[in-house]
């Protein structure tokens, strides 16, 4: 599925966010038209030992109000 499709999917069911390691979305889509806060995972390995790690940045973002567009977790 296109990155366009899977926001539009997203925002026709009720979704908020979307958790991804693909760096090049934020660039590649306008998120004026797909109102989405999207976590990019910024990390040297894509494994879950190493993603995970990123988990309470991500838990702290979430307990406050979301914004439209890409937030790099490093």
């Amino acid at each position: 599925m296109k990155n366009g499709v899977l926001l539009q999917k997203m925002l026709e069911n009720n979704f908020n966010a979307l958790i991804t390691f693909d760096k090049n979305l934020q660039h590649q889509q306008n998120f004026k038209k797909y109102p989405i806060t999207v976590f990019v995972l910024s990390a040297r390995i894509n494994t879950y030992s190493v993603l995970t790690k990123l988990s309470p940045a991500i838990i702290a973002l979430l307990s406050k109000p979301l914004i439209a567009g890409a937030i790099e977790i490093k």
